[in-house]
């Protein structure tokens, strides 16, 4: 009797093993530079749910944007124990030759994959992802990943806010602030792509 029922339960056994893995996201993060180097970041679904909490409990677009910092922040953390973007300082200057390290166009391209993945999952309710944000001045360059507000009042770019955590260290909360307030006196478009490079988002559900 009981070898029949093993019979039955080792395959729902292994259906509900199959159900949970394919729960879990993976999303691409980027580094060494340029994204030379790119490897899936598996996150489960339990923490998924507890990672969304902020954003859940956001009653304004503001404060869902404050939400969207704080999970990108909880994102970059839960990667860092599954490659080595936790040896990355902030900007480029402190690890030229670091494994892990971190430039502005893996830091944005990482970002927006992370924005896309919660806006595949409807977690978003005020914003969209928008495109690269790119500051430059004389010879210098700089890329952000950005949220959009929908449906908001005033000029086309103050709905639009960089999350960028090209110059923290590394796990802290990335940097949170209107386009213009971002890009300072320089130069500022927004792009589809990089000049110099190109990734996407690997979600799976």
């Amino acid at each position: 009797m009981r070898a029949r029922w093993a019979q039955y339960l080792l395959p729902l056994a292994l259906c509900l093993v199959s159900a949970s893995a394919s729960a879990d996201a993976l999303i691409v993060v980027c580094y060494n530079w340029g994204c030379l180097a790119k490897q899936a970041i598996s996150y489960p679904e339990p923490w998924l749910r507890k990672t969304f909490q902020p954003l859940r409990q956001a009653k304004t677009p503001e404060a869902e944007r404050i939400a969207a910092a704080e999970v990108v922040q909880r994102f970059y953390r839960k990667a860092a124990e599954q490659s080595p973007i936790g040896a990355d300082a902030p900007g480029n200057d402190e690890d030229p030759s670091v494994n892990g390290r971190m430039d502005c166009i893996d830091h944005s391209t990482t970002t927006k994959n992370i924005l896309s993945y919660l806006q595949h999952r409807k977690i978003l309710r005020w914003h969209d992802v928008g495109p690269y944000a790119h500051r430059s001045l004389l010879v210098t360059s700089h890329y952000s990943a950005t949220l959009i507000e929908r449906d908001a009042d005033g000029a086309d770019d103050e709905s639009i806010y960089v999350i960028d955590p090209w110059e923290v260290d590394p796990g802290t909360l990335p940097h949170l602030a209107p386009v213009r307030e971002w890009a300072g006196p320089r130069f500022y478009s927004l792009e589809t792509q990089h000049h110099t490079s190109s990734s996407s988002t690997v979600l799976t559900r």
